[in-house]
């Protein structure tokens, strides 16, 4: 039985069993004139002429039918489409705040989790002759602490200004990387936005944080240079977050996405710590991507790029690569890039890189698994149901969970909800004492898109800095039927684990739960498992039609414009051990926003803000 708020899991000890026993990755039956090797593709839905024939819909780069940007990456192709500043338009803005957090204070001395963005950041822009702007979304977060100091960062729309050029509406500034800071240990916050590079009005968010040992705080994230090209930046407070120094260049890479940035010990310098930021490039006109990489070794203010790793298509394995998520070795200065390779089948696969030297030189771990296109790959299917989230720049295919019913219309034969967030795989990883932590959402099926299918969470683990691995389900899908999204955290010496993810339950609502779990004897133990959510809460209307024809009945639109459609939680959340305590830090929907008429979501609905809790390990 599920308690309020909270619920202890059925200890189990979840002994690994050796690669391969049972087989991962599932095979289908063949077609006629099928290769006997052939790995069948998994997908549910092939794309017919329809979709091949929508030129709005060329040029993104796509696999198996689905989108690949993150948001942040999104925004940064539209910007590029709309320009730079123009001369700014007469604007009106209205104040608009959520409902009262007089309950805040006591939330947060009753151990429980309280809201961290400012509300009052929130308002409504309303130019002539197109719909409202409702800037209120705040998701996507990754956290850092040094003693009493928490800097969270998050996406956010709420330092825009859209104006009326000549040929129609541009940004006049868009600052989408956000954060909030307490320097209480999370009793009181502050919220602010990092400073774009000089000559820049552009951050395009994606945020990851981390801090080094002398306290000094980094927030890497997507942006341009003052040319408008896109670029890798990175912010640094030397104050403990109470101020970041406008942005630097990282590396300029108009291709760029999904930047993960890692802080820890040099391997021979003991006293100095090196930054790494790892992020996947698109190239050649999106058919294809590259893992590229620079590291810092004074701090952030010149770095030396590389590239890590360039796939080429295989049949099995696709050209594209996914998400990163670099992590240091505190105890060796090891440095772990877990990521995603694509496949042409159903399941894709997770790679590890490891460098002993700081990052001037990188090998593949071995998984060893049997069936597995090489011996670095670990094969994992991504959960969610492939739904159309409107055509243009913006949206495309997406990977999603949802509420409420299939309003049909969708092209080649894809449903489309108006509640919906989208979903990816990024490994995330941590590493302790030569032990490494990745976890996952996975897929209950070995098809590709399977709708009746429903996610877990998995962890993979070397307990001997990757010479053998382990694969546990940590997250069965037992009670609820979607666990998306993870971030992992482990406290010094690897002893202990805490998994942040969302669950969707049967009713469709989602939650955000906190598991802990001890490493032990070579196994790992769940202990329990708590709901940091005060209750679960409604999906937003992130996929609202937006017919601007009769003849064109297929765009889709965010109730918040500056967002994507189907974008609503974020693409990642966050978990930090520090100590004896463990902090998250999340995208919810417990509040609730009123859209006003001319809005496609025009009423109340939920709104996403960012929440924050401290827990006792």
């Amino acid at each position: 039985m599920r308690e309020s708020g909270t619920y202890s899991a059925r200890k189990h000890t979840t002994c690994a069993p050796a690669f391969g026993e049972p087989t991962l990755l599932a095979r289908r039956g063949r077609s006629a004139g099928q290769p006997k090797n052939a790995w069948p593709s998994g997908a549910r839905r092939e794309l017919g002429p329809a979709w091949a024939d929508d030129d709005r819909d060329k040029g993104r780069p796509t696999n198996k039918g689905v989108d690949l940007r993150s948001h942040g990456r999104e925004l940064a192709d539209r910007v590029r489409e709309k320009g730079l500043k123009v001369e700014r338009a007469p604007e009106r803005h209205e104040s608009r705040g959520h409902e009262s957090r007089e309950r805040d204070k006591e939330l947060e001395e009753e151990g429980l989790s309280v809201q961290i963005n400012d509300p009052a950041l929130d308002h409504i822009q309303t130019l002539a002759g197109t719909r409202p702007f409702e800037y209120s979304i705040q998701s996507e977060t990754s956290i850092a602490a040094f003693g009493d100091d928490i800097v969270v960062g998050y996406n956010s729309s709420a330092d825009t200004l859209v104006v009326q050029g000549p040929e129609g509406l541009v940004f006049d500034h868009k600052h989408a990387s956000a954060f909030s800071v307490s320097h209480d240990g999370g009793r009181t916050w502050t919220s602010g936005f990092v400073p774009p590079v000089p000559g820049s009005v552009f951050t395009f968010g994606d945020p990851s944080l981390a801090v080094d040992r002398r306290g000094n705080f980094f927030y890497a994230s997507l942006g341009t240079d003052a040319n408008g090209i896109n670029a890798i930046i990175v912010n640094k407070s030397t104050d403990r977050g109470r101020t970041f120094a406008p942005a630097v260049i990282a590396a300029v890479d108009d291709g760029a996405d999904k930047p993960w940035l890692a802080v820890g010990r040099d391997p021979f310098d003991r006293r100095r710590d090196n930054l790494y930021i790892a992020w996947l490039s698109f190239q050649s006109n999106n058919t294809r991507s590259v893992l590229q990489f620079v590291r810092s070794t004074d701090g952030g203010q010149n770095w030396s790029p590389q590239t890590v790793f360039a796939p080429t298509d295989t049949g099995i394995l696709s050209a594209f690569v996914l998400f990163s998520n670099p992590v240091v070795d505190a105890s060796n200065g090891r440095l772990y890039i877990p990521f995603v390779h694509v496949s042409n089948i159903a399941a894709d696969f997770i790679k590890v890189l490891v460098s002993d030297d700081g990052g001037q030189t990188f090998d593949f771990l071995r998984f060893n698994v049997a069936g597995a296109p090489d011996p670095f790959a670990f094969p994992n299917v991504t959960p969610g149901e492939r739904t159309d989230c409107g055509a243009g720049r913006d949206g495309g295919v997406r990977l999603v969970i949802h509420q409420g019913a299939n309003l049909g219309g969708g092209r080649a034969g894809f449903p489309r909800f108006r509640q919906a967030t989208r979903l990816f795989t990024q490994p995330s990883a941590a590493a302790e004492s030569g032990k490494i932590f990745i976890a996952l959402n996975s897929s209950t099926s070995p098809t590709f898109d399977d709708p009746n299918a429903n996610s877990e969470i998995r962890l993979l683990f070397s307990l001997n800095g990757g010479v053998s691995w382990q694969a546990v389900t940590v997250v069965p899908a037992i009670f609820d039927r979607h666990h998306v999204l993870p971030s992992i955290a482990a406290n010094k010496g690897g002893e202990r684990l805490h998994i942040a993810y969302y669950v969707q339950q049967a009713d469709e609502r989602v939650r955000v739960d906190l598991l802990r779990a001890k490493v032990e004897d070579g196994r790992v133990e769940v202990e329990h498992v708590r709901t940091l959510s005060s209750a679960a809460f409604d999906l937003t209307p992130s996929n609202n039609p937006v017919e601007f024809s009769p003849t064109d009945p297929v765009l889709t639109a965010n109730y918040d414009r500056i967002f994507s459609a189907c974008y609503d939680v974020g693409e990642y959340l966050s978990v930090f051990a520090k100590g004896s305590e463990v902090l998250a830090a999340w995208g919810e929907n417990r509040n609730r926003w009123t859209s006003p008429a001319g809005s496609p979501a025009a009423g109340t609905h939920a709104q996403p803000d960012v929440f924050f809790q401290r827990l006792e390990d």
